[in-house]
């Protein structure tokens, strides 16, 4: 008889993982924008595509859900499935972080003065003085995000973490955070790492 393979978010969050997960995200944080200022951006990767993506700035909300996201989901994650989340964005940063040294991309922005609604036009004049434009390839906004999900793959509402990630993902196109590129950059960064991070013996457990 088959074992069963799903498991349910019925025994309550685990607010240890969450804080760690919330203070890799603020060192994280703290060491890429540091990075952004060490380094003088000379290239561009923006296409025509990029350029016919519209500018949303009511997707900030979508964007910056990026960090209760992954909080929320690293506290009802599986401990094994968060001990890998932790082993893949390890290995996400350094390999993002490496890219953004050799390859300092600029990413064409709007003027946010233009932006009607005077609340969203503070955050977005805030977000672009700290975030600079100058790493975006490989967008680890995605690949976080991505990597977050998939801590709660086989959960009872996992479809709904899936629904979220991708308007996270696709918010970082619709800020004009990052091009195309970045964001498939940023999905096969997860891709790599995941399956390099995957729990050990994953293969013989799914036989049980």
């Amino acid at each position: 008889m088959r074992q069963r393979s799903l498991t349910y978010l019925g025994t309550g969050p685990d607010w240890r993982q969450a804080l760690v997960a919330l203070l890799g995200l603020l060192l994280g944080l703290t060491l890429f924008i540091a990075l952004e200022r060490a380094v003088t951006p000379r290239y561009q990767l923006a296409t025509a595509l990029d350029q016919a993506i519209p500018f949303i700035p009511l997707s900030w909300w979508a964007y910056v859900l990026f960090f209760p996201f992954v909080v929320v989901t690293a506290a009802y994650a599986p401990a094994q499935a968060f001990s890998a989340f932790k082993r893949a964005t390890a290995l996400a940063f350094v390999i993002a972080c490496s890219c953004f040294l050799l390859f300092p991309e600029s990413v064409p922005r709007p003027d946010p003065l233009l932006i009607d609604d005077a609340f969203l036009r503070e955050r977005f004049i805030r977000l672009w003085q700290v975030d600079m434009a100058a790493n975006g390839f490989p967008c680890l906004h995605v690949a976080v995000t991505c990597l977050a999900w998939r801590m709660l793959w086989g959960q009872r509402l996992s479809w709904l973490a899936g629904t979220l990630g991708l308007l996270i993902c696709l918010s970082t196109l619709t800020v004009k955070q990052h091009t195309l590129i970045d964001v498939l950059g940023g999905l096969l960064l997860a891709l790599l790492c995941g399956y390099w991070a995957r729990p050990a013996g994953g293969a013989e457990r799914a036989q049980a």
